[in-house]
């Protein structure tokens, strides 16, 4: 129940975020809000136990700080474009050190699979390496290009929107490219994933 809550929150701050941003910004507040990400960002990177993702943590922090520094607002925009960025490295590199990320996280669940599983699910991590790519410079750009409510609405809300649909997409479909393999109830994987998750990104980069 403990991990569930934990999820729930943070899956909550995620969403929320956004208008947050928005709203610190407006009160004047984006350094702050800068330094408090790049705090978390250097504590969480430290850890990492490969140097190239420490070094990178070091930087981005830096950067962060850099932004707090001179109080550029547009710094406060660009952290969920390093989210995504983070997110595309991280299943992009379970492509190439195998098993997928995807893989990882059915076989929590599941550990022997039929033949043509595997490589199914490596089909769908490179979908979501795709669409994390694609959102790290669409949320980048929609500050400069379409103003700051509509970099909220797109990073609080239709993202979030867009994914949903992509999952759904994806569940749909191997319903019907495997129509004999025992799929089970949708919240049930997701109660499921949200307990055990993480135990998936072991070996990876943690």
């Amino acid at each position: 129940m403990g991990k569930l809550t934990k999820a729930t929150g943070i899956a909550f701050l995620l969403i929320a975020y956004p208008f947050i941003s928005a709203y610190l910004v407006r009160q004047g507040f984006s350094s702050l809000e800068l330094v408090i990400f790049s705090v978390l960002t250097l504590w969480r990177g430290l850890k990492l136990d490969l140097l190239a993702l420490r070094i990178g943590s070091i930087l981005l922090a830096a950067l962060l700080l850099t932004g707090a520094y001179f109080s550029n607002s547009y710094f406060v925009w660009l952290i969920p474009s390093f989210v995504y960025l983070w997110l595309t490295a991280l299943f992009g590199h379970t492509l190439g050190a195998p098993p997928s990320l995807c893989e990882r996280l059915v076989r929590l669940q599941y550990p022997e699979f039929v033949p043509g599983i595997a490589e199914y699910l490596r089909e769908v991590t490179w979908a979501w390496t795709l669409f994390f790519a694609v959102n790290v410079v669409i949320c980048a750009l929609l500050p400069a290009l379409a103003g700051q409510r509509a970099w909220a609405f797109y990073t609080g809300v239709l993202v979030y929107v867009l994914m949903g649909f992509l999952a759904v997409g994806e569940w749909f479909y191997r319903h019907r490219r495997f129509p004999d393999l025992d799929i089970p109830p949708a919240m049930e994987t997701i109660k499921y994933m949200a307990r055990h998750g993480h135990k998936a990104f072991k070996g990876i980069w943690l």
